[in-house]
């Protein structure tokens, strides 16, 4: 498995030109470009730089992050405007994508985005059905753009997907050779504080796109939430149960860890990088998942 770094980790402190500079220092394989710190980049440089350095760097584009979709997207009931800002980011991410050499984009399925706000309110039936029929409009968008798209549970009740067989189900559904899955260790906890992960063995392992490797804080399930990620060698998280599940499945590809802690955000983006890397290499050497 190779390396990877997610902007999210940075997010309060950094810019992608820092990102850039510090993971190619530190030795990650893979970087994951946030789409608004890819939008800040563009203000001040152009893709054919961001491409340049790439060419003459060790590291690589991975995946964009990411394509947040809600029930009504390019269906009948869509509203125009807000069909339009979204198609927006995506289509940012197929156009960069295809110059930097970037063919993986994030797509998280519909969620109760008010922290406090309650679970998320709507069936499982519908959310089946919109997320199958999006997924293979998005399918055809991203094909000419050789763009593969990432579809990722998240666990918390705020979600309208918290489960690997309910990710699996629509992936199957949709049955198209560029939409498959990105795996987060920590959104598959987040699910009733999951640690086993034998799920995965259920899924078409071809299908796994990518993962995010990443463990979260020791606290009651009603405090669980995005901003109590952490990197690897802390937490609840069964990071070494997990990469042994995904090497058993014959999964060779990137992990990458992505928090989104503020309490690293007041870090440096040096310190957050290079303490990212150890980490996550600590836990896949332990693993014997490194390549």
């Amino acid at each position: 498995m190779k390396l990877s770094y997610n902007e999210a980790c940075g997010l309060g402190c950094s810019t992608l030109e820092e990102d850039l500079i510090y993971c190619e220092k530190v030795g990650f394989d893979y970087i994951e470009i946030r789409l608004d710190m890819l939008r800040k980049y563009l203000e001040n440089h152009s893709n054919h730089e961001l491409k340049s350095f790439f060419k003459s760097s060790h590291i690589k584009p991975h995946a964009f992050n990411a394509l947040y979709i809600y029930p009504e997207f390019l269906s009948p009931q869509d509203e125009p405007s807000r069909q339009q800002l979204l198609m927006d980011e995506f289509r940012l991410g197929l156009e960069i994508g295809k110059t930097i050499g970037s063919h993986y984009f994030i797509v998280v399925p519909p969620l109760q985005r008010d922290p406090k706000g309650g679970p998320y309110k709507g069936n499982w039936q519908n959310t089946y059905n919109a997320c199958v029929n999006i997924l293979k409009k998005l399918s055809e968008y991203a094909e000419p753009y050789d763009m593969n798209l990432c579809f990722e549970l998240v666990g918390f009740e705020r979600s309208s997907v918290r489960s690997i067989e309910q990710a699996d189900m629509i992936i199957r559904a949709v049955d198209k050779h560029n939409v498959g899955f990105v795996f987060d260790s920590y959104n598959i906890y987040l699910n009733g504080g999951l640690n086993d992960f034998s799920a995965l063995y259920n899924v078409q392992p071809e299908k796994i796109f990518a993962v995010h490797l990443v463990s979260g804080d020791n606290v009651p399930v009603q405090e669980r939430g995005q901003d109590k990620r952490c990197f690897c060698g802390q937490g609840v998280v069964d990071i070494d149960g997990f990469l042994k599940t995904l090497k058993a499945l014959g999964y060779n590809g990137m992990i990458s860890i992505e928090t989104f802690r503020p309490e690293y955000w007041q870090k440096t983006p040096q310190w957050i990088i290079e303490n990212a890397y150890r980490s996550t290499r600590a836990a896949a050497e332990k693993a014997c998942c490194l390549r």
